[in-house]
């Protein structure tokens, strides 16, 4: 397996209509030397793999146009992100991640074991049952058929013929929408039907601890579940516009930060029939919420941190934050990881309805992890780009006098369904740096199995498939306006992805030293 160490992929000048064709080149080493000592453990973080049922009739594909740069609601509304062309390739993608996995026999730079795999949230796109099943059957291995509804003729809105034929969505069988006139999106006959065949899953051969994210729990990682959206998602119709009347502008009640949030349909909404599917039913959070696990020499500690009540930020409640600092007063003499799946920057929404529990923001998080020097890493994802900040502890004794700061390092790894699609290896080694004892956290990005390019090659190969869903990912429509979104570094968001949170060695002073 080849890490971006040796090789990175990198999109190449814009050809026709701005499409970017992908191109290897020369891999990024580390920015710190890492150093001699000894690995408490070694871990994949992967996150954010959005498996989607793409056919679904509980989605809202009809407001992401409202956002579109042609859109005179594009100001007003930004990025609304319920809809990507690559939306049918989920699954292939995550068994691309877990071939790349399976590829990496040890630790790049201490050569040691693999403890672990680390599944930050948003495991599925919109909390349904048969997306959990894809997600599952992908990490046990074997095969898994990522259809719904009618198993002859997908019901994806890229799939609409005559009139059903939406030119605002890609049709990857045929063309002649927006996405392939407008910006170059190839045509690939025969994606679709090979995007929900049978396909073979290597599976995660490792240990896997999963968080709750978003999406794991809100429809479209932002709408509490009710009955009759119950209904919707399991039923034959799907609502292809907002009502009779209605101004565009409420799409902003359905894709808030912080609750509530609703869905828009009523019924003068337009609809269009398709295929039912009990496997669509929406699930209660199947992911194991707080917990606390050992993992070779370090304590992992996760955290479910989605407000239930609506909102796509995140946030705690009062009890969780109790039962953190006994946890955290009981692992005094352990090296503690958390594990969540919002960043602090993104724990803003205490939104609670009357008569919920209130619900505490990331200040709560940060002061808890200041207090308890043990904790040396957050691990988090949510925005769907690599980053990292430093929460220090400038007052606390061990580092005092120090050359290195004692702090915690909060670590955000990108998105498995968004560009650049890529996970990260975090070792955790113990050693003397410049003569004081470190606690070092080195970072190796990897990217997933899929080949440089999908042309020429079977589609009934996962790879290919992942191989395209990487390509179409690099050539999103909706960030040749506006931009990739902003990593955040530092407590700011900076103009590029830095360097620093790849590929590099991040160190504090041993909290237990």
């Amino acid at each position: 397996m080849t890490t971006t160490i040796h090789r990175r992929i990198l999109r190449g000048r814009p050809g026709a209509r701005g499409w970017r064709a992908l191109q290897a080149c020369e891999g990024e080493p580390h920015r710190a030397a890492p150093g001699e000592g000894e690995l408490l453990a070694a871990l994949w973080h992967l996150t954010d793999p959005h498996i989607c049922d793409a056919e679904s009739p509980a989605r809202l594909e009809y407001l992401d146009r409202f956002g579109d740069e042609d859109s005179p609601y594009a100001t007003a509304l930004g990025e609304i992100g319920t809809y990507r062309p690559h939306e049918i390739l989920t699954v292939p993608l995550l068994i691309a991640m877990l071939q790349a996995i399976a590829s990496v026999k040890s630790a790049p730079i201490s050569g040691g074991g693999i403890n672990a795999l680390i599944i930050g949230g948003d495991t599925t796109d919109n909390a349904q049952g048969n997306e959990w099943e894809w997600f599952t059957a992908v990490l046990r291995g074997g095969g898994v058929t990522p259809a719904s509804g009618d198993p002859l003729h997908s019901s994806w809105v890229g799939a609409g013929t005559g009139m059903d034929f939406d030119a605002r969505y890609w049709h990857p069988d045929c063309g002649g929408d927006r996405p392939t006139l407008g910006y170059g999106y190839p045509t690939v006959p025969g994606l679709i039907t090979a995007a929900r065949s049978p396909m073979a899953s290597p599976g995660a051969r490792l240990p896997v601890i999963t968080v709750s994210g978003n999406h794991d729990v809100l429809l479209q990682g932002t709408v509490p579940v009710t009955e009759p959206l119950a209904r919707l998602a399991v039923g034959g119709e799907r609502i292809t516009g907002l009502p009779a009347g209605a101004d565009p502008l409420i799409t902003a009640e359905a894709i808030p930060e912080y609750g509530p949030a609703r869905y828009l349909h009523d019924l003068s909404s337009p609809r269009s029939a398709i295929a039912s599917d009990p496997r669509r039913a929406i699930v209660a959070p199947l992911v194991a919420g707080d917990r606390r696990t050992r993992i070779g020499g370090v304590t992992i500690i996760t955290l479910d941190t989605v407000n239930p009540h609506g909102g796509w930020n995140g946030s705690l409640t009062e009890s969780q934050c109790h039962w953190l600092a006994e946890t955290l007063a009981q692992t005094a003499e352990e090296y503690v990881v958390i594990v969540c799946h919002h960043p602090t920057i993104s724990l803003t929404n205490d939104y609670a309805p009357m008569g919920a529990a209130p619900r505490v923001t990331g200040e709560r998080l940060t002061t808890l992890i200041a207090e308890h020097p043990q904790v040396v890493a957050l691990l988090t994802g949510h925005i769907h780009r690599h980053a990292a900040r430093l929460h220090p502890r400038p007052g606390h004794p061990r580092g005092r006098g120090s050359r290195l700061p004692a702090g915690c390092w909060e670590i955000v790894t990108a998105s498995l369904i968004d560009w650049p699609q890529q996970a990260r290896i975090l070792e955790f080694i113990r050693e003397v740096h410049d003569g004081e004892p470190s606690l070092a956290i080195v970072s190796t990005v990897v990217d997933h199995a899929g080949g440089l390019t999908w042309q020429g090659d079977p589609l009934e190969n996962p790879l290919t498939l992942a191989s395209l869903a990487r390509d179409l990912a690099a050539n999103d429509y909706h960030d040749r306006a506006r931009g990739t979104r902003e990593p955040i570094t530092g407590g700011q968001a900076s103009g590029t992805e830095r360097t620093s949170v790849r590929n590099t060695v991040w160190r504090v002073a041993d909290p237990l030293a």
